[in-house]
């Protein structure tokens, strides 16, 4: 017994001192750090905004009611602050705006931008975020920086749908639309390639963000007078560069939503060539084949008079769209022969013969029938497998 007595006094006093070892290491540790964080630079704040923007979180959030300025890590004192700058106030909105205006007139764009931003933003839901949203946007425009004008501009559009300016911006984004699409008609800017210098470009996609400010006029405001521009101008642009399924989209959106157009002929004109552009052949979807024959015969009956010279091509294309579709139904024939579905394809040649006699493909087909007039329909043998599997006795 005294031997166990005096084996756990042993273990009691080695464990008291590797308690009394950690522990003045921990105090060691701790004065340390704090030595460091006393000596590393702290920003200069004014608590009573710190305290305000406590105030400010617990209104927001009652579950930040349980924490003091004094839990606050550095960023969160910034952000904080940030928060209390942003909170509304209409006095320091309307001074903002007063002098966004002045600086506006002055000619100082870029400078009015930041005021007129301050003014927008301090006073959020009201008229005077509305002119200042506005102005903002004309001041990038006149200061030749027309990617922050057209995303400006769009962020007017966003928050007031109805915006009284549609008038005006309107044509402001056609202009910039027409810029950009020139600018890359000449120069063939790489989509992908970023622009860091020329403050008159979009970061990256000139071409794109041009087709972009078209389809906002035509979306935004499609009963306005700059609407059937926009899309006529976005088609042509897409036609140019050889888009041809964006193009003809545009050419459709025109044909159907603005049928008392001007551009109402040349719409339809070159959405016939843009359908003609699609089409793939006789292997592929017929879809734009359809479209442009019933284009075809709209230009015909309805613009008749007004295509002149225009006409005989006109006729020559709607022959072509014939002999086209004729090549349709030959070549479902021939993939039934070659199948030896010999029912099949007899009827599909009597179908090019009987729908399109004046054709070239109408005389081949007339040829292929009379040779498989008398072949017997081979129906398809469904079970051929089982030959590989079970095969006969010899």
């Amino acid at each position: 017994m005294p031997c166990v007595l005096l084996m756990a006094a042993v273990v009691c006093g080695v464990s008291g001192c590797a308690s009394v070892r950690q522990s003045t290491t921990t105090v060691e540790k701790l004065d340390t750090a704090q030595r460091e964080l006393e000596e590393q630079p702290r920003p200069q704040v004014d608590m009573s905004q710190v305290n305000e923007a406590a105030q400010y979180f617990e209104e927001e959030d009652n579950s930040l009611s349980a924490m003091t300025a004094e839990k606050f890590g550095t960023r969160f004192r910034l952000a904080c602050l940030k928060m209390v700058r942003l909170d509304p106030n209409e006095e320091v909105s309307l001074a903002a705006f007063e002098k966004g205006v002045e600086l506006f007139e002055q000619g100082d764009f870029e400078e009015a931008a930041k005021e007129l931003w301050t003014a927008a933003f301090r006073w959020p839901d009201s008229p005077l975020q509305e002119d200042a949203l506005f102005l903002r946007a004309e001041a990038f425009f006149f200061a030749n920086q027309y990617g922050k004008a057209q995303r400006a501009y769009e962020k007017l559009l966003k928050k007031y749908d109805s915006t009284r300016y549609m008038d005006r911006v309107s044509p402001r984004l056609f202009a910039i639309a027409q810029y950009w699409e020139k600018l890359d008609q000449i120069n063939d800017y790489n989509e992908l390639a970023p622009n860091f210098f020329d403050k008159t470009r979009p970061v990256f996609g000139t071409f794109g963000n041009s087709i972009k400010a078209y389809r906002t006029i035509s979306m935004r405001d499609p009963n306005g007078l700059w609407a059937e521009h926009a899309v006529m101008a976005a088609g042509n642009a897409n036609y140019i560069r050889g888009e041809y399924f964006e193009a003809a989209d545009f050419y459709d959106n025109l044909i159907r939503n603005y049928p008392q157009s001007k551009h109402l002929l040349p719409a339809c004109e070159l959405n016939l060539a843009s359908k003609l552009l699609m089409y793939q052949g006789p292997k592929y979807d017929s879809k734009a084949l359809e479209d442009a024959e019933e284009l075809t015969e709209r230009l015909l009956t309805q613009f008749g008079p007004q295509l002149g010279d225009r006409r005989e091509a006109l006729l020559e294309t709607q022959n072509r769209i014939t002999e086209a579709k004729a090549e349709r139904d030959l070549e479902v024939a021939a993939f039934y022969e070659t199948k030896k579905n010999y029912g099949a394809a007899r009827y599909y040649y009597l179908l090019c013969i009987n729908d399109y006699p004046q054709t070239n493909s109408a005389a081949i087909a007339k040829e292929k029938y009379d040779r498989i007039r008398d072949f017997r329909a081979n129906p398809p043998d469904y079970f051929s497998w089982l030959k590989v599997v079970f095969p006969e006795k010899i």
